[in-house]
């Protein structure tokens, strides 16, 4: 899909007309701005023109205080465009603390550089952008610039306050719409917002919003800042026009303008499917092999030009050179399972680790990635098809448990992806601990990971031997001198199960006392979040998703030594999630053991600012309870 990041910024940093006498002096910023800040939006008006259902100016008068070098991405001198979108005016003006003109930049003053990703073969996105490096801090910016386009599918939502610690004193969103092209809005956290409206428009203003300080586990930004979006129910897209007022008349357009009729694959590469699939009798065998084929057989690049932005390649040009982009690979993948007679449906999702649901209930076009549903009567099948070594049916963190919309031919639908349960994001390990009377030692750990986990851990494997290494001993900072003898590995991506066995050596497990030893009984620490204190915290907190730890730790004492206390049994039970630990001496052939039993849970959800203290306290009980230790004496 067309790079969704640059498209909101693109949508964010729009523009006409320069400020005539501007009010920049720092001073006349009202204290309560200043504090958490690192830039004060002064003042912004942002104008959007709909002329025809193909023809769109934006405009962006824009002031920005910047406070220091942290405030500087909040700049916004810059604007994306392309062969469809035209910067007509673009200009600048930097302006001292007490309000004095230090440099002006005209349009022909701005660098333009390509704003292709990595992994990008082609793509006709760029961008021209003010580089100014600043003298001091702080000076205020005033940029304009406008822009024409004859997409009219996306309109620039209004966001006043863009990010944290940025506050805002005063901004505007002015909306006209010259032919009365039916359209909708959507408000989240307008509650105090000035509007006026007239017959071909709208007006929105806010003032005086305090900036926002980052506090640990905030939820998505777009939860709580002031947001609005429109959406024209007759639109146009790179040329190609479209009608829609919900998600499934819009699923529909997409169906028939950018996704029918590309099904068609060569009859020599059918064959080899045909020979592939001889003899496998069930959709879900044959969906596998297809899913493999396509793995072993293509490689993501992506191709980003005109509606191919937003349109896939057709499957025999995939076929042809062997690669293409989510919306390639998917479509053919999809393709291939068509001529097996295998439904599936063509899915758009907002991908990335921080979770991002396609808005339900405002049907525009959204999302930055693609993948395949194979509709199921239990659960569904996903797959992401730009993957190589991704297992059939595994999502990961990248796109799980989120809205996204399939593309139907008889229109779309909102779904939610596979959540992958805290039961199922487990970790397990056992490990076996040899102790030295010199305090010395060797372990074997064998760890199995299954849920999120597993697709953040399989990939070790293909690395080299020194930077396994190299992961481990970052892992395990506390264990001294590690010198490693084996590290294997299975990856069973049948069940999606990713198991290490990793066997060292390493010294100093031990502390000496007058009487013994010391030893700290976890012997890996359990991972938890590092919580700080946030005294008069704003905003909830939430946990993405769940995890469940279960660890075992046998040790194997010196000979001649024994435990002379053994920590008690904790037992933790909260709303956040659990902990429990117990520490027995046994003894195993002869020799006397240390055996200690760990379980860990962790609840997905989110909880009011007032529970914060609480979800710290938890955390810290955890964080002490990893250093429970035991002393060993010697026999008498």
């Amino acid at each position: 899909m067309k790079n969704q990041t640059c498209l909101v910024i693109f949508l964010l940093l729009l523009a006409p007309v320069l400020y005539g006498q501007e009010n920049v002096k720092v001073s006349e910023i009202p204290q309560n701005l200043i504090s958490n800040a690192n830039a004060v939006l002064r003042n912004e008006e942002i104008s959007i023109e709909i002329e025809a259902v193909d023809k769109m100016n934006v405009h962006i008068k824009r002031s920005v205080t910047i406070l220091n070098e942290y405030g500087e991405i909040h700049a916004g001198a810059y604007q994306f465009f392309d062969t469809d979108r035209k910067i007509k005016n673009q200009q600048a003006i930097i302006y001292n603390a007490e309000g004095k003109e230090i440099k002006k930049f005209k349009q022909k003053d701005f660098k333009e550089r390509s704003a292709v990703a990595s992994g990008t073969l082609y793509s006709d996105d760029r961008v021209q952008y003010l580089d100014y490096t600043a003298q001091g801090y702080p000076y205020t910016i005033v940029y304009e610039s406008e822009l024409q386009t004859g997409t009219t599918v996306f309109i620039r939502p209004w966001q006043p306050v863009s990010g944290y610690f940025l506050s805002v004193q005063k901004s505007t969103y002015n909306f006209k719409n010259k032919p009365g092209i039916p359209f909708r809005l959507e408000e989240t956290n307008l509650e105090n917002i000035h509007k006026n409206s007239w017959d071909d428009g709208f007006s929105y203003t806010i003032t005086n919003v305090p900036a926002y300080k980052r506090e640990y586990l905030s939820p998505s930004f777009e939860k709580f800042v002031p947001n609005l979006r429109v959406a024209l129910n007759e639109f146009s897209l790179v040329g190609v026009k479209g009608k829609a007022a919900n998600w499934q008349e819009f699923g529909k357009w997409q169906y028939d303008y950018l996704l029918a009729g590309k099904d068609k694959l060569p009859e020599h590469t059918l064959k080899k499917i045909g020979t592939l699939l001889e003899g496998v009798t069930t959709d879900l065998e044959k969906a596998k092999l297809i899913y493999q084929y396509v793995q072993d057989n293509t490689r993501y690049i992506s191709v980003q030009l005109g509606i191919g932005g937003w349109s896939p390649m057709l499957p025999v040009d995939v076929d042809r050179l062997g690669y293409g982009d989510c919306k390639a690979l998917t479509n053919y993948t999809k393709a291939l399972l068509d001529s097996q007679e295998i439904t599936s449906h063509y899915a758009v999702v907002f991908g990335g680790e921080e979770r991002k649901d396609l808005d339900a209930n405002f049907a525009t076009m959204q999302g930055n990635h693609v993948i395949l549903n194979i509709p199921q009567e239990e659960e569904d099948i996903w797959l992401e098809c730009t993957s190589k070594t991704t297992p059939f049916n595994y999502l990961g963190d990248f796109t799980d448990n989120r809205n996204v919309l399939l593309i139907k031919p008889d229109g779309g639908e909102i779904v939610k992806t596979k959540a992958y349960a805290f039961s199922e994001n487990l970790m397990e390990t056992h490990t076996k601990i040899v102790l030295e009377e010199s305090g010395d030692f060797n372990a074997t750990v064998k760890r199995t990971s299954g849920g999120i986990p597993y697709g953040n851990i399989y990939h070790l494997m293909s690395q080299t031997r020194n930077d396994q290494i190299l992961h481990y001993k970052e892992r395990w900072p506390h264990l001294q001198e590690l010198d490693f003898q084996t590290i294997t590995f299975e990856n069973n991506r049948q069940d999606q199960k990713f198991t290490e066995l990793v066997q060292f050596k390493g010294k100093k497990l031990t502390s000496r006392l007058a009487n013994g030893f010391l030893l700290g009984v976890n012997f890996i620490s359990v991972a938890t979040h590092e919580v700080p204190r946030i005294n008069d915290r704003k905003l909830p907190f939430e946990i993405e998703r769940g995890h469940s730890y279960k660890d075992t730790f046998e040790f194997h004492l010196p000979k001649g030594y024994m435990a002379e206390s053994i920590p008690k049994e904790e037992n933790i039970e909260t709303e956040f999630g659990i902990y429990v630990v117990r520490v027995k001496a046994g003894e195993k052939e002869g020799v006397r053991t240390i055996e200690v039993s760990r379980e860990y849970i962790l609840y997905e959800g989110e909880w009011k600012a007032d529970k914060y203290s609480d979800f710290r306290d938890f955390i810290k009980k955890i964080d002490s309870l990893n250093n429970q230790k035991t002393i060993l004496v010697a026999l008498t």
